[in-house]
């Protein structure tokens, strides 16, 4: 049987024509049909954008410090999220000052757009989450989900409890919520005129944040003078900045110190006395000198210290004090304590070359006893070693000027009081600006003090040879 007959019938029964015509309709109306049942596309949501922004959240309680975190979020809306991808705290007094750097999601329609409002500069922002609700203002916004916190070496200078300063020690770190935020690196510790305070000089590294091209730690700006708190667990170090990204810069000077002081405690000085401040020795007598004075309970005594010293400025400092000549310094043992003039810096004995000079004294007007209690021989010494040797002493009746019986005057023997002459040999200091005797210029007409043991005497010098 053929397929399409002479006819043209489709298997001899429907017309080709009107089959196709059939087919086109059925065709039409499956199309029709899907088009219809096909389901409408879903709601397009607004576009979203994210922004990183600095937070600062100023000082908060330690109980909230501890439990922020980076990670965490807060979402005040639909497709808008604030996630906090770095944290810097820094102590603050007695508090904890935190800065974020967070992550900003929202919405970007006619310009970006973050719970209602752009993220500018100095708004206000909230974290809430279901640990803590913290805000804070924005201080910065760029590119970057970290902080730029650089360490930073400063200098700091502090007057801390002496049993404070000894628990201060190089490689402490100061820790806030489980985090580094400084660490001691050098410490130099001074006394002072106040047995419980102690002076330190330190450097620490701190952990500060930048902004605006500025370094930042506690809520200010880190420049010098400016204060700065560092709570490690047994002390706080709460002291003057003096310089930022140097370190403390510390040596060995040499100086001269002088000071009239009690007999006693002139007696309690040796060469190689300490003064040492927790387990650092600071200053050691390298040399001494001692010399009586015309009051037997005072003496005056010369020390040579080898001192530790920091560098702040243009002079080395022991302690607050510069050294310089003419400056004051305080050193101090646990049996005394000396504050004397520096005489040198760089030097621990006296200036001048040794050398013995002869000099003739005179004593006018001496009471007989005392007149006859000095003898040729009797010396002056300073820890065991001869300054002043007496030669030769001649004594001779004052002389007095009576009124006679007539009216007239006459000269006469004082009948008690004697002119002593002294011969002595003298060890002293020769300068270029003249001769040195137990740390003073003698000259003719000077006054001279001898201690001979048993007898001190007071002298004018007549004559240098």
């Amino acid at each position: 049987m053929n397929l399409i007959d002479d006819e043209g019938n489709l298997f001899g029964a429907v017309n080709v024509v009107d089959a196709l015509a059939v087919l086109l309709v059925l065709a039409v109306v499956a199309a029709g049909a899907a088009f219809v049942l096909q389901p409408d596309p879903e709601p397009q949501g607004p576009d979203t954008a994210t922004r990183n922004a600095t937070l600062d959240l100023g000082t908060v309680p330690q109980y909230v410090v501890d439990e922020i975190n980076e990670g965490d979020t807060y979402s005040p809306a639909s497709n808008q999220q604030i996630t906090i991808t770095d944290v810097h705290l820094t102590p603050q007094g007695d508090q904890t000052r935190a800065v974020l750097r967070v992550q900003i999601q929202g919405v970007q329609s006619g310009g970006f757009s973050y719970d209602g409002a752009p993220p500018r500069l100095g708004r206000t922002l909230q974290i809430a989450t279901q640990l803590y609700q913290v805000e804070g203002q924005i201080r910065a916004v760029g590119n970057g989900d970290t902080l730029d916190t650089p360490t930073t070496p400063v200098v700091i200078r502090d007057m801390m409890p002496t049993q404070d300063a000894r628990d201060l020690a190089a490689g402490d770190e100061i820790r806030l919520a489980g985090r580094t935020v400084a660490t001691i690196e050098t410490v130099r510790a001074y006394p002072t005129e106040d047995a419980s305070q102690r002076l330190i000089y330190l450097t620490a590294n701190l952990s500060a944040h930048r902004q605006n091209g500025a370094l930042r730690f506690g809520g200010s700006q880190l420049r010098r003078g400016q204060t700065v708190s560092l709570p490690g667990a047994q002390y706080t170090v709460d002291g003057q900045v003096l310089s930022v990204g140097d370190g403390l810069e510390s040596g060995q000077s040499e100086i001269l110190i002088s000071q009239t002081v009690p007999t006693e405690v002139a007696d309690d000085i040796t060469e190689g006395d300490t003064t040492t401040v927790g387990t650092q020795d600071i200053a050691t007598v390298e040399h001494v000198a001692k010399y009586s004075t015309s009051n037997p309970d005072r003496t005056r005594v010369f020390l040579g210290l080898s001192v530790s010293t920091v560098s702040t400025g243009d002079d080395p400092q022991f302690g607050s004090t510069e050294l310089r000549r003419g400056s004051r310094l305080t050193f101090a043992t646990d049996a005394y304590s000396v504050t004397g003039e520096i005489e040198r810096v760089g030097a621990t004995t006296q200036r001048g070359a040794l050398a013995n000079r002869t000099v003739t004294l005179s004593m006018r007007e001496v009471r007989e006893p005392m007149a006859q209690a000095i003898d040729g021989g009797m010396r002056e010494r300073s820890d065991g070693e001869t300054i002043a040797r007496v030669d030769r002493v001649s004594v001779e009746p004052s002389t007095i000027i009576l009124e006679g019986e007539r009216g007239d005057l006459g000269v006469y023997d004082h009948p008690t009081l004697r002119d002593v002459t002294i011969t002595a040999t003298l060890q002293v200091r020769e300068t270029t600006s003249g001769i040195r005797f137990k740390g003073r210029t003698i000259q003719q007409g000077s006054t001279v003090v001898l201690d001979l043991g048993t007898i001190t005497v007071r002298a004018t010098i007549v004559s240098i040879r």
